[in-house]
């Protein structure tokens, strides 16, 4: 295969989570979806400043996979760039199709799994920020999706994500923790979060989130998630066998600084 995408990597925490089976999706359903845009409304500062560079930077088509509610998508739309984006979780998707609405924006959005997703359109830039590539989990899932990435892209284009690494510190592992948030109806929507220790370089949670009010509980779910947290070198050879040529790390969202052996978090 022909080098033709120049790529950068970042590392950092992960913040949302991507089931790669596609027969049971039980992840980011309504009361995740709505807590999410309680707990996570905007991007980081210095997160959207990193990935807005290459998004002013692109001369052509700009892509954002997995793009949720739209916390990165819907500034940059209301800043004035070009950027198409697509989620798998129809609650997500929902979500960000009304917020577009009420914002009287028009973006090209859609419902979308990476896997699957057509390659009748190429483009010149494509970004995935909130290190949600880290929930393909297994080496053959990376690779295809990486591969589908490749196959997406311009000759000449980059492709731009944060990753976590092993070196991450997990804090409250095997202890329930959790965040509540008050909704205008009156209702209250509870996290309880529980981070259970690592295997084979995976992180295994289990959530709960509940919406109640005065009276009980009225909904529950529970997710089920994993995290993959990488090694030291093993995305540059997963991205040198898909094809990628040019991979620069970067100490995560800052432009000019190298990672170190032993950060948690970088930028490819």
């Amino acid at each position: 295969m022909k080098n033709k995408v120049a790529l950068f990597l970042t590392l950092f925490f992960v913040s949302y989570c991507y089931s790669t089976d596609m027969e049971q999706r039980t992840t980011y359903l309504g009361l995740c979806t709505e807590f999410w845009d309680f707990d996570k409304p905007n991007p980081p500062t210095q997160e959207y400043a990193f990935f807005r560079h290459y998004v002013a930077q692109s001369s052509g088509p700009i892509l954002e996979p997995m793009c949720g509610t739209g916390r990165y998508i819907i500034p940059f739309l209301e800043e004035g760039f070009e950027v198409e984006g697509f989620d798998a979780s129809p609650f997500m998707f929902n979500t960000l199709r009304k917020k577009c609405e009420e914002k009287k924006l028009s973006p090209r959005i859609w419902e979308q799994y990476l896997e699957t997703m057509p390659e009748t359109k190429q483009y010149d830039l494509i970004f995935i920020p909130d290190t949600s590539f880290c929930h393909f989990l297994n080496h053959s899932d990376i690779k295809r999706a990486l591969q589908k990435i490749y196959a997406l892209l311009l000759p000449g284009g980059t492709f731009v994500f944060d990753l976590q690494t092993i070196y991450v510190k997990l804090a409250n592992v095997g202890i329930w923790t959790g965040k509540i948030y008050k909704k205008s109806d009156a209702t209250t929507i509870v996290e309880s979060k529980l981070i259970l220790p690592i295997e084979n370089s995976i992180v295994p949670l289990m959530l709960r989130y509940e919406l109640i009010n005065n009276s009980g509980i009225l909904k529950t779910e529970m997710e089920y998630y994993q995290i993959k947290l990488f090694h030291p070198n093993e995305m540059d050879g997963l991205l040198k066998e898909v094809g990628f040529s040019r991979i620069k790390k970067i100490k995560a969202h800052q432009h000019g600084r190298t990672p170190s052996a032993y950060d948690d978090t970088i930028v490819y």
